[in-house]
C-alpha cells in the first residue's frame, strides 16, 4: 500500500497557528506546543529587567547582547523557538 507524500512545513505555516500555540519546524515537520504560562513570562520579564541595563544597553556592563522574550532561530531549513 502506498502512502501519500507528506508536505514539508513552511515558515508561512507558523503564522497560521492559533495565538496560544508556538510552532517550530524541524526536518520539515511542524511541531507545536502551548505558549509559556504567565509565571514563565513573568520570570522572563524579571530577568530582562535585571540584565537589560548592563548586558543589553551597556549601562554598567559590556552591552551588545540582544535579550529577546521569544527568540527564533533559523538554522538552515530548521526554525526553532
Amino acid at each position: 500500500m502506498s502512502h501519500p507524500a507528506q508536505r514539508l512545513a513552511t515558515y508561512a505555516d507558523l503564522f497560521d497557528l492559533p495565538d496560544h500555540v508556538i510552532g517550530e519546524i524541524i526536518h520539515g515537520q511542524l511541531i507545536t506546543q502551548p505558549r509559556p504560562a504567565p509565571k514563565h513570562a513573568l520570570a522572563c520579564s524579571g530577568l530582562s529587567a535585571k540584565f537589560g541595563d548592563p548586558f543589553h544597553f551597556g549601562r554598567g556592563g559590556p552591552g551588545g547582547w540582544w535579550i529577546l522574550f521569544e527568540p527564533e532561530l533559523h538554522l538552515g531549513t530548521h526554525i526553532l523557538v
